[in-house]
């Protein structure tokens, strides 16, 4: 068993951007000095989840914490519905990504010293929110690392196949939007495209990877993101695994890559400041 080198906290607070209390979790490493200023990773739960996500991922965090693979930090996991949330700030309605990129990191500053410095991490539909929220937020975005994220290998909604539409993707792809301009604010490749400049100037690192066999044909959108990212051309790091589902016993491993990826560009970031 690894070793525990952090503690979890639960608390909640009242959010603006949703009008509602949000729980949310956060991973501390021990061996912090009082008062030490520390980047912040966002970790983003995938569907029918919440916070409850970032304590099966604490073993992963350990082992980089051990390792010297990731540096100290706060990671922090806010519980958001799926249906009716989706990190999509609905118009009119509650803004759910707007309470992951802007309130919680606002909050957790008034609790914790924070460095300008942070990164994003999600699995799923956390991938698609750690993606939208890096790409659309460079300023000081060191990394993102989606697995399996639940893209479209398609631009605007009526051309997403079939295929690619089944559970609750369907009601993703709806919620996205059914006008052009609304779809593209909430695709990942409409946010790209928009901030080409911005994310060209910044360079955060992008971790992209997918199981061939993911049962919910997102291979295909994570090709399709990583065609476009090559074509822009902007640099990021794709991994395709071979014979992995959605989640099955790669998941462990994968997880671990992921972290150790943002640990990286992090440990980088932060000597250069």
């Amino acid at each position: 068993m690894t070793e525990q080198t952090s503690h979890l906290v639960t608390e909640s607070f009242l959010a603006s951007s949703t009008g509602t209390e949000v729980e949310y979790k956060i991973l501390v490493p021990n061996a912090i000095r009082a008062g030490q200023a520390l980047p912040l990773i966002l970790h983003f739960h995938g569907a029918l989840s919440s916070a409850k996500s970032l304590e099966a991922a604490i073993p992963a965090y350990d082992l980089a914490w051990k390792k010297g693979e990731l540096p100290p930090a706060i990671v922090a996991c806010a519980s958001t519905p799926t249906l009716g949330g989706f990190y999509i700030d609905h118009v009119g309605g509650p803004s759910w990504e707007s309470l992951v990129s802007l309130d919680l990191p606002r909050h957790l500053a008034n609790r914790y010293a924070l460095l300008p410095q942070w990164a994003a991490i999600g699995a799923s539909m956390g991938g698609y929110g750690a993606l939208k929220v890096a790409l659309r937020n460079p300023s000081n975005c060191v990394a993102v690392a989606a697995l399996s994220p639940a893209i479209f290998p398609a631009e605007t909604s009526e051309r997403v196949p079939m295929r690619n539409l089944s559970s609750v993707l369907n009601d993703l792809n709806l919620a996205m939007g059914t006008d052009i301009a609304t779809y593209a604010s909430n695709s990942v490749y409409g946010i790209l495209r928009n901030n080409l400049v911005s994310l060209s100037k910044v360079a955060p690192q992008i971790f992209i990877d997918c199981g061939e066999k993911d049962e919910f044909n997102l291979h295909d959108g994570a090709v399709y993101l990583h065609e476009a990212l090559d074509r822009l051309p902007i640099p990021h790091t794709f991994k395709s695994i071979p014979g992995a589902c959605h989640a099955d016993e790669h998941t462990s491993a994968r997880q671990e890559t992921a972290i150790r990826s943002l640990g990286n560009a992090l440990r980088a970031a932060l000597l250069t400041n």
